[in-house]
């Protein structure tokens, strides 16, 4: 009775012969032709989806079609006299004006850093300055800038030698041994700045070990990427404690925003398995950057996405989660008690593509999403502190939410539930709590983009390097493009502070920690520059 009482699987449209579609009654046959269209739907929208994402412009920015242009007539006049201007100047490629006839602004050279040293170059002197009227010296009266250009001196490795001397008495035959300063490494083959060098092209340049290889052997210098890989684990080593420490501080910061992506890493226990082919599996590498009060940007590497990485990391935090909506960072808030925040931005992003097949009601969700960001904006531009952010969310940005959370009730009964469109609505429903969560603080922001910005520096990476070499790559990158990362975020020349640093903790491994951080060690640098500046004033006696 069980198996009679199973419903059969009724075949595809696709399935069937002619003889058996016209055996059907017009009931079924509709419901098919409804289903075949639905589907149909449903593959075109992938399809606009991919050619769109492929070949148009990848720009999220939304203009509202109802509104009015600011100075329309004189719009429409001065595209009237530009077509005019160019009729009269076809012959003249010169005459380059706009409609109010001013010309057009040219590319002008940039001015000379000043911070650069300078270099005079004259004309060649003569031997003899002597004037050839009267046979007197000639001296130096004034000298005309005629030109000044940028000129460079390519990197230049050279050799350190290391010795240590020995002094002898003449008299009495006792000798005095005078040791070389300490290295960085015993016997170790490389410099701070060499070191340094390598470090910066590989995870700030995005330069692979293959064409650092290349480009040393053009200078005439044999390193094998095996050897350079070696030095990143020093540096690591040397680094870690620092690393750490950012950690700890990360952790008392309010708000964290963080995000993830892919990254390709050589497994090579399936390589042995497999006779020599080379077998990628996929690591996660997540970044956790912290609020102005605590200003670090930490990568972390996991060997996959479950939810142990980020609570191993994130243990102890009960501040502002900002992410997107993954299940993951849901769970995790969960456990350990942070509140989450969605990004208004990943909410937005599925009506901008949706907009090739449901334009109308796109249009109007977006434009609410408008109003929210113009809201934002003005309070930039206001310069408004963290309280008075917060009230004016309460008076301008809820309303517009209520009113958008009224109109996604509405929506959700009318999508297709499967289609781009119907897909956003049900994006913003289920998360509908997380996304309003801003509203909560004024330090919040309803969107995460700049954490989205840091794993730009990946993305670009793994078009230049492909892959990590082993899970214990993934350790050594994060901690050096953490450091990277946090003094490109404070302004700092990475290469400079990374020699400095490296040098301070190898000869004193206790150092204290906190001077040697990024924005520290910025403060200290320019403190120590501003007193090497100062001029004492002359004191005359009388």
């Amino acid at each position: 009775m069980a198996a009679n009482s199973k419903k059969t699987k009724r075949p595809s449209a696709s399935e069937m012969t002619p003889a058996e579609l016209e055996a059907l009654d017009n009931k079924t046959l509709v419901g098919m032709l409804m289903r075949v269209l639905d589907q149909n739907r449903e593959l075109s929208e992938i399809l606009r989806m991919m050619v769109n994402e492929k070949h148009a412009p990848k720009t999220e920015r939304f203009e509202n079609p109802e509104q009015l242009r600011l100075f329309k007539e004189q719009e429409v006049a001065g595209a009237q006299n530009t077509s005019t201007v160019n009729d009269k100047s076809a012959d003249s490629p010169s005459h380059q004006t706009t409609a109010k006839g001013r010309k057009k602004p040219g590319h002008t050279r940039n001015p000379m850093p000043a911070c650069l040293d300078r270099k005079k170059i004259t004309g060649e002197l003569p031997a003899d300055l002597t004037c050839r009227y009267c046979d007197a010296k000639l001296e130096l009266v004034r000298e005309i800038l005629k030109n000044s250009r940028l000129e460079c001196i390519p990197i230049t490795v050279f050799v350190e030698d290391f010795v240590t001397t020995v002094f002898e008495c003449t008299g009495c035959g006792e000798t005095v041994t005078i040791e070389p300063p300490e290295q960085l490494t015993e016997n170790g083959t490389a410099g701070p700045a060499l070191m340094t060098d390598v470090c910066v092209a590989r995870f700030a340049d995005h330069m692979p070990w293959y064409r650092q290889e290349q480009r040393f052997a053009r200078m005439g210098v044999a390193i094998a990427r095996s050897t350079m890989v070696g030095w990143m684990k020093w540096m690591t080593g040397t680094l870690r404690p620092l690393y750490d420490r950012m950690h700890e501080l990360l952790l008392l910061s309010k708000v964290i925003a963080t995000d993830d992506t892919p990254v390709k890493v050589q497994d090579r226990s399936l390589r042995k398995k497999l006779a020599r082919k080379l077998q990628i599996k996929t690591g996660r590498m997540w970044i956790y950057r912290g609020d102005d009060a605590n200003p670090f940007n930490i990568f972390h590497y996991t060997e996959g996405r479950a939810r142990a990485g980020p609570l191993t990391f994130l243990k102890g935090y009960d501040g502002f989660l900002q992410g997107d909506c993954f299940s993951g960072n849901l769970a995790l808030c969960a456990e350990t008690g942070c509140t989450f925040v969605a990004c208004l931005v990943h909410a937005r992003r599925y009506f901008i593509k949706a907009q090739l097949n449901n334009k109308s009601a796109c249009q109007e969700i977006l434009q609410m999403f408008s109003e929210i960001f113009e809201t934002e904006r003005m309070a930039q531009e206001l310069e408004l502190n963290a309280d008075q952010i917060k009230l004016m969310r309460e008076q301008e940005s809820k309303p517009v939410l209520e009113k958008m959370k009224k109109w996604l009730d509405e929506q959700v009964l009318i999508a297709l539930p499967k289609s781009a469109f119907g897909k956003g609505v049900n994006y913003c429903l289920n998360n509908w709590t997380e996304l309003n969560n801003y509203l909560l603080d004024g330090d919040l922001t309803p969107h995460n983009n700049l954490a989205e910005q840091e794993m730009k520096k990946i993305a670009i990476g793994k078009k230049n390097w492909y892959f990590l070499g082993s899970d214990e790559g993934g350790k050594t990158a994060e901690v050096l493009l953490s450091l990277i990362s946090t003094c490109q975020r404070h302004d700092v020349n990475p290469s400079e502070y990374l020699k400095d640093v490296i040098q301070t903790l190898s000869k004193n491994p206790a150092a204290n920690l906190d001077p040697l951080l990024p924005h520290n060690w910025k403060q200290n640098r320019e403190k120590s520059e501003i007193n090497s500046c100062q001029i004492t004033p002359k004191v005359t006696f009388a």
